[in-house]
């Protein structure tokens, strides 16, 4: 329920769980696997959010619960879906260092997840895999294809057209693809799809998001 509640709610979850999970037999049974894919979401939607001091305390021990998870059911999309993002976050706090084998690891629990469960957090897996393909810099410094970025998010679009930022992160895919008038097609429709209530808990942060894709299109047409 705490998912539902905005940052304080994030940070309650991963309370909640780390506690849970005190217990040590629970924690490694199959019973474990709910509550340590649940901690590493909740660090997961923090760091989305802010990758200031909360994301960075919890990141180490929301990865062991993610790894712990795909141990103990890999047939489970949560495990490997968020085991993926918390790798990205990882890269990014790496501030200039090789990010290469992070992102590698990355792409393979990307994959995992969408073989488990491509639907699963309204195509989030491709959504992921799609968005770092389209930013991370290509071989042999990292994992980047623009092309790829492309063919992934607009998999994650047909998975789920309602979802606003499938739509913004495949503008801004197509920006560095240099398909202007796609990316302004892309962003008018995330723009409408905004409005609706059921988004209001991202709103803020999708619209920001939004209003920085936008200037990068202008830039690039000016």
């Amino acid at each position: 329920a705490q998912f539902d509640q905005g940052p304080a709610g994030l940070r309650n979850a991963q309370a909640v769980m780390e506690k849970a999970l005190q217990s040590g037999e629970w924690a490694n049974s199959k019973a474990g696997f709910e509550g340590q894919w649940r901690l590493a979401r909740a660090v997961a939607e923090q760091c989305g959010i802010d990758e200031g001091s909360a994301c960075q305390a919890g990141l180490s021990g929301a990865l062991a619960a993610a790894k712990k998870a795909v141990e103990l059911d890999g047939t489970r999309v949560e495990g490997h879906y968020y085991l993926a993002q918390l790798y990205g976050f990882a890269a990014h706090q790496q501030r200039g260092g090789d990010i290469k084998p992070l992102l590698m690891q990355l792409q393979s629990e990307g994959d995992a997840a969408i073989k488990a469960g491509e639907r699963f957090d309204s195509g989030g897996p491709a959504r992921m895999l799609g968005a770092i393909y389209a930013k991370a810099p290509a071989p042999p410094v990292a994992i980047g294809d623009t092309e790829k970025g492309v063919q992934y998010l607009k998999r994650a679009v047909e998975i789920a057209p309602e979802h606003p930022q499938n739509h913004i992160l495949l503008a801004e895919a197509y920006i560095a693809d240099e398909r202007y008038q796609d990316a302004e097609s892309e962003l008018k429709q995330a723009k409408a799809l905004l409005a609706d209530a059921k988004w209001e808990k991202y709103r803020e942060t999708w619209k920001a998001q939004l209003s920085t894709v936008e200037r990068k299109l202008r830039a690039k047409q000016s």
